[in-house]
This record gives structure tokens, C-alpha cells and sequence, in this order.
């Protein structure tokens, strides 16, 4: 298991052994699965979500998952494609019981300089503020809140929302940091809005201590062979080809919020050059569930080995590599100007 100190990384006050983390999902839905994550070598986890309603909790009975091919041809589960489609629930267990769970394993993991985290799936600002709540009198120390499940759209009404308003997500993150008191907070934004800088900047105004972006984006598959959607429904699809979608929206968040304010990249990410980019993009760390889903838990120490042999052939540090690519974006009008270069890439019976 790699342990090397060029992989060392800090987001906010917290410092970590490496920027590899488990994000929430139905893998780390039992303590089993949070210490087979803490044992692949990952710096945390973000343990399966909570929230108020019931409709939430019922939805994971309803739950459903394909592997997808790159082409995004679903494929029999033990197939070898890197994208994932599904729907999703909430754990099923109250939040409280649920989260002196994680605290107990928090404490464990703290030794090692790792952690675990509570997380949310925002219903209501209400909730978020009890449940957060609910997280601090635990003794836990990292507070998730996620404010852009793509699956808002799809589930019972109320069950999941999402909030894009930049004025709403600060207000809402003000009130949650208050019941969090003593704690790192964390939040996570969808992938389904063009405004997630403004977002980023909205979540710091209200005290959040870093973001995570970005959710999986909603998406159906129809199928070639029964000419039905995959799954019967809708679902959340993420895959490798989501990576230089989400560096794009870290690089410009980093513009947006300054390169002090930490930054957590998350989906795309099946191996160790992938968590390199959302480095250079401008991530602190970054969380990886759906290739736990693929793989199992092993990918994680793969991925976390591949990032050491990427970082020591170039001599580098993964601190050190933070923001470079994010930094040095420019614009299309900063671009050199060579009249005619379009034309070296067209068919040549479609040059003038």
C-alpha cells in the first residue's frame, strides 16, 4: 500500500496522507464496507447518506445499477465497461444511531491521520440543520452536505432537492456551519448547473470550508435489443468522459473562489493519471465511489499506487502539482492567431 510522503495533501485545517477519498455510496452503507475503504489506503471516507424523509429511505429498495461500455452500451454487471448508471436510496438506518457508528470508526481512523464522514442529501434546510446537528453531538469531525444528488429530479417530491440558488445555498450553509460548530464542512454540488463557480463562492460566503464538485449528471440509455430505457427509468451516469468536465468547472471555481480555499473534485476518476488532472485542476483531494462499485475496494489502492508512479517519475509532489493546469488556463482570445489552421483538420475534399 503506497504511504509515500509526495502524496501528503491538506484540505483546510485537516491534513491528510494522500488526496484519495471514498465517496458516499452503497459500498460504505455498512461499517464492514467503511473499514475495507479505510484498509485500500484512502485518506477518508464519506459514509453512505442520510436525511429526513422517508421517501428517501424507501427509494433504495427501488434501487437498480449497469455497468456501461464507453460507447455507454449497458453491459452485464461483471463486464469490464468504466461507467456506471443507476438509481439510488438512502442508507435505511436513523441518522443518529447511524452516525455514533461512524464516530466510533472516526476515532479509530483519527489515529492514523485518516476520517470518516457524516453525510446529507439536502431535503430541506431544516433537516440539513438537525441532522448536522446530529453529527457534531456525535463527535464526528467532517460534515458533508449535498446539495446536488442528481437524483432530485427522479425521486418522490421531497425526498431529494437540489439548491442551485447562489443566495439560498448561502443561507443554508450558514445555518448548517452554526449546528457544525467545531467541525470541517464540506459541500457537495451537482453537476447539472453551468453556475457552479458562483455556487463555490455562495457556499464559502455562507462558511463552508471546501466544495466538492461535481454530481453525477441524469441521463437515459435506451436500449438496442429490448428498445426499453436501461433500468426502466432514468438514472445517474458518470464515467471516465465526465473527468474534463468537472477539471473545467474546478479550474474556473478556483478562479472564482482563490486558490487558498480548498477544492475536492469527484467523478471520473478510475485511476491514479485521473486524480492527477483533478490536481492539476485544482483539486485538494478528490473522492472516487463509482469505480469501488466496478471494481471493488482494491481499485482504491491501485489508483493510489498509480498516482505515486505518476508523481515520482516527474520528481513531484502532489501538493506541489495542486491548480498548476487551473492557473495557467487561458481564454480563447488569448489564443495565437494562425489563419487557416482549421483547414489541417478537415477532410481534404472540404478545404477551400
Amino acid at each position: 500500500m503506497t504511504t509515500t510522503s509526495r502524496l501528503r495533501t491538506r484540505v483546510g485545517a485537516l491534513e491528510l496522507p494522500n488526496p484519495l477519498i471514498c465517496g458516499s455510496g452503497e459500498p460504505v452503507m455498512t461499517e464492514a464496507g467503511i473499514r475495507a475503504a479505510l484498509a485500500a489506503g484512502v485518506a477518508g471516507v464519506i459514509a453512505k447518506s442520510v436525511n429526513e424523509t422517508a421517501a428517501a429511505r424507501s427509494q433504495l429498495d427501488r434501487a437498480d445499477y449497469a455497468r456501461t461500455g464507453a460507447d455507454g452500451t449497458a453491459m452485464a454487471w461483471d463486464g469490464t465497461g468504466p461507467g456506471l448508471f443507476c438509481r439510488s436510496g438512502l442508507i435505511q438506518r436513523e441518522a443518529a444511531d447511524w452516525f455514533a457508528c461512524l464516530a466510533r470508526i472516526d476515532a479509530e481512523a483519527a489515529r492514523a491521520g485518516r476520517f470518516v464522514a457524516a453525510s446529507i442529501v439536502l431535503a430541506s434546510h431544516d433537516g440539513a440543520e438537525h441532522i448536522a446537528g446530529l453529527a457534531r453531538a456525535a463527535g464526528l469531525r467532517v460534515f458533508e452536505l449535498n446539495v446536488g444528488a442528481p437524483h432530485a429530479a427522479e425521486a418522490a417530491p421531497g425526498a431529494i432537492v437540489q439548491e442551485v440558488d447562489p443566495a439560498r445555498l448561502t443561507a443554508l450553509v450558514a445555518r448548517v456551519r452554526s449546528a457544525t460548530e467545531g467541525m470541517q464542512l464540506w459541500v457537495k454540488l451537482t453537476g447539472l448547473s453551468s453556475n457552479l463557480p458562483a455556487l463555490a463562492v455562495a457556499a464559502r460566503a455562507g462558511g463552508a470550508d471546501a466544495v466538492v464538485m461535481m454530481g453525477r449528471f441524469m441521463a437515459m440509455l435506451p436500449d438496442l435489443d429490448t428498445l426499453a430505457p436501461v433500468l426502466g427509468s432514468s438514472g445517474a451516469y458518470g464515467g471516465p468522459w465526465a473527468l474534463p468536465i468537472v477539471c473545467r468547472f474546478l479550474a474556473l471555481s478556483r478562479r472564482a473562489v482563490g486558490p487558498a480555499f480548498p477544492l475536492l473534485g469527484t467523478n471520473g476518476i478510475r485511476a491514479g493519471a485521473d486524480l492527477a488532472r483533478m490536481g492539476l485542476a485544482g483539486a485538494s483531494a478528490a473522492e472516487a465511489l463509482s469505480v469501488v462499485m466496478l471494481e471493488g475496494f482494491g481499485a482504491l489502492r491501485r489508483i493510489l499506487d498509480e498516482l505515486d508512479a505518476v508523481l515520482d517519475a516527474r520528481g513531484l509532489t502532489f501538493e506541489a502539482i495542486v491548480g498548476r493546469a487551473a492557473d495557467a488556463l487561458g481564454a480563447y482570445a488569448d489564443s495565437v492567431s494562425r489563419p487557416g489552421h482549421w483547414a489541417d483538420f478537415v477532410p481534404e475534399a472540404a478545404r477551400v
